[in-house]
C-alpha cells in the first residue's frame, strides 16, 4: 500500500469495518481517496465533499467490458468493433462514438459498475485500508453514485450477533441527520425507531425504554438508520476524530496528482497489470460463456434457497461442518448473490432473490453460534433423521416448485411442526408457503405467529401478522392472533387499538370483546 503522508490515515477491517468507514467519510463531507487491499485485490473509491463520485477496482470481473457483456449493454461483435483498448474510458469513448451506446447509458453503466465494486468490498473480512485527502480526482470526472440505499441494505444483512458488537456502551447517542433531504424505504421496525427521534440525542438506555422491542432488532435498526444516513452517532470508536477531520478541511492542498481514470491506481508502480490489460480476441468469445454460466449459478441457488430443508444445506456444508468452513461458505455464497448485484432485474425475480439472500444470512446467523446451532440442530433432528432414512431406502428427497399445490404442501408441513411445537421448523415450511403463495393471509398470519416464538424475530413476526391482517381485515382468526401477539408482548395499548378496530368492522365477535374486555 502507498506510504501515507502526513494527514493519510490507516486502519483494518477488523477495528473499522468498511462500511463504517463510508458513513464516516459521508457524514464528515470529505474529499480524497479510500484505498483498500487483501491479498492481491485492490480498490480504490473516490470521495468529494462527502458523496462518493468514482471506484476503481483491479478484479477482472469488475472491467467494464464484462459488465457490459453480462447486463446485454454491448454484443460480442459490438467490442470486436472497437477493437483494443487500454483503460475502460478508452473503451465507453470507443463505444459511444461508433454509436453503440449512449452517453447516458454509459454513465449508467459507470454508476452500476460502481456499485457492484463497493458491494463487493463491503463483503471483504478482512483488508487493510489508507484514506487520503491528497488524492484528489480530475474535476471534470464525477458520477452520482446513491451510496445510502447500499449501506442500508448491507446493515439489514449484518447477522444480529455481529451487530451488537459494534455497540460499545448503551450509553452512545444517536440524533436525527439534518442533511437527509429524503428519508429511503424503512422496514417497519425502522420507522418506529426513527419516529422516536425529536430534537434531542437519544441513548440506547433510553430508546430501549421507549419501546417494547427486543434488544437484537433495536440494535439492527439504529445500525441500519446510521448507516443509511437517516441518524448521526455520538461517542462510539471512531476512525476519524474532530481535530483530523478539522486539520483536513482547514489545510490547504497543492494537488500531488490528479487520479487516473477507471482501471488506474494514481501510482503506476501499485497498479496491477490485469487492471489495464488489453481486450484479447479470445476474451471476447469466452465472456457470454461465462455469463450463461452466471445465470445458471443464480437459478440453481435460488432453487436451493427455496427446497434446502436445513441450513446445512442452504450454505451447502456438512452438518459436521466447524465454524470456520461454515463461515467461508457464507462470505462465498454473500458476496456471489447480494441482491445489490442484481438490482437490474425484475420485481418479482429481485423480490426472490432478497429473500434468499435473508434466508442465508438467517442460516449463517444460527450456525456461527455454538449454543443457537445446538438448539437448532436438536429442533431440526427429526427432519435429519427422516431425511437420512429416506436416503437409506433410496428415496429422494421432495423438490417443490412453484404453485399453490407446494405452498399447500409446505404449510400443511408447517403446522404440523406448529402443534408439536417445534416452531423453528415451522417457521422453515411456513416461510416456503408464503414465499409460493404471499397473498394468502393464513399462511403470512402463521409464519407470524411461528417467528413470534423467537426472540430475535419479533419484528419479523409482527410485520407477518399485520401484512395478514390487511390482506383480510375481516378474517377473527387472524385478528385475534394479531391481538394476542400484542398482549404477550406487553404492548397493551396496541392491542386495544387493534381489537377495537376489529370490533368497528365486526361488532357480534364475542371472542373480540371478551378479550378487549380483559384489557
Amino acid at each position: 500500500m502507498t506510504p501515507p503522508r502526513k494527514l493519510d490515515l490507516s486502519g483494518d477491517f477488523r477495528v473499522h469495518p468498511f462500511a463504517e468507514l463510508l458513513i464516516e467519510i459521508l457524514q464528515a463531507k470529505l474529499t480524497g481517496a479510500l484505498r483498500l487491499e487483501v491479498d492481491t485485490k485492490k480498490t480504490i473509491i473516490y470521495f468529494r465533499d462527502g458523496a462518493v463520485v468514482f471506484a476503481v477496482s483491479n478484479a477482472r470481473e469488475h472491467r467494464l467490458f464484462v459488465r457490459l457483456l453480462n447486463t446485454r449493454f454491448v454484443s460480442q461483435s459490438d467490442l470486436k468493433k472497437v477493437g483494443h483498448f487500454s483503460n475502460d474510458m478508452d473503451l465507453i469513448a470507443e463505444l459511444c462514438a461508433s454509436g453503440v451506446i449512449t452517453k447516458e447509458a454509459s454513465a449508467n453503466a459507470f454508476v452500476s459498475q460502481f456499485v457492484e465494486i463497493i458491494v463487493d468490498a463491503l463483503t471483504w473480512p478482512r483488508a487493510t485500508w489508507l484514506f487520503s485527502p491528497m488524492a484528489r480526482l480530475r474535476t471534470d470526472v464525477s458520477y452520482d453514485i446513491e451510496i445510502y440505499p447500499v449501506l442500508m441494505d448491507y446493515a439489514r444483512c449484518v447477522p444480529a450477533s455481529d451487530v451488537t458488537q459494534r455497540f460499545k456502551s448503551v450509553q452512545e447517542r444517536f440524533f436525527r441527520s439534518i442533511d437527509m433531504v429524503s428519508i429511503p424505504r424503512l422496514q417497519p421496525q425502522e420507522a418506529r425507531v426513527l419516529e422516536l427521534f425529536g430534537d434531542t440525542p437519544l441513548n440506547f438506555s433510553q430508546l430501549r425504554e421507549m419501546t417494547a422491542m427486543p434488544d437484537a432488532a433495536l440494535t439492527q435498526s439504529l445500525y441500519t438508520l446510521w448507516l443509511g444516513g437517516c441518524l448521526l452517532r455520538l461517542g462510539w470508536n471512531r476512525a476519524f476524530t474532530e481535530t483530523l477531520i478539522a486539520d483536513i478541511k482547514k489545510t490547504l492542498y497543492s494537488r500531488v496528482k490528479e487520479a487516473l481514470p477507471i482501471a488506474a491506481f494514481e501510482h503506476p508502480s501499485a497498479q496491477p497489470e490485469t487492471a489495464i490489460a488489453p481486450l484479447e480476441s479470445d476474451e471476447v468469445e469466452a465472456v457470454p460463456a461465462k455469463q450463461t454460466e452466471s445465470q445458471k449459478t443464480l437459478d440453481e441457488w435460488l432453487a436451493r434457497s427455496q427446497r434446502a430443508p436445513t441450513h446445512y444445506d442452504l450454505l451447502d456444508v456438512p452438518e459436521d461442518a466447524d465454524t470456520d468452513v461454515i463461515k467461508a461458505a457464507y462470505f462465498r455464497l454473500a458476496k456471489a448473490f447480494h441482491p445489490d448485484r442484481f438490482h437490474r432485474e425484475t420485481g418479482s425475480e429481485l423480490r426472490r432473490i432478497q429473500v434468499a439472500f435473508t434466508t442465508l444470512a438467517q442460516a449463517y446467523e444460527t450456525l456461527k453460534s455454538s449454543e443457537s446451532r445446538q438448539s437448532y440442530d436438536y429442533k431440526m433432528r427429526k427432519e435429519l433423521e427422516a431425511r437420512e432414512k429416506r436416503r437409506a431406502e433410496g428415496v429422494e428427497d421432495a423438490q417443490p416448485g412453484d404453485g399453490s399445490e407446494h405452498a399447500l404442501e409446505s404449510f400443511e408441513r408447517g403446522l404440523t411442526h406448529f402443534s408439536d411445537e417445534e416452531y423453528a421448523v415451522a417457521a422453515l415450511y411456513l416461510a416456503r408457503a408464503v414465499h409460493y403463495n404471499p397473498n394468502n393471509a393464513l399462511y403470512r398470519a402463521y409464519y407470524g405467529k411461528a417467528l413470534s416464538f423467537d426472540e430475535n424475530q419479533l419484528h419479523k413476526a409482527e410485520s407477518e401478522l399485520l401484512a395478514a391482517s390487511k390482506l383480510e381485515p375481516q378474517n377473527s382468526k387472524i385478528r385475534l392472533m394479531l391481538a394476542r401477539f400484542f398482549i404477550d408482548r406487553n404492548l397493551r395499548k396496541r392491542a386495544e387499538g387493534e381489537l377495537r378496530r376489529f370490533l368497528e368492522i365486526a361488532p357480534d365477535n364475542k371472542e373480540a370483546e371478551e378479550l378487549l374486555a380483559s384489557l
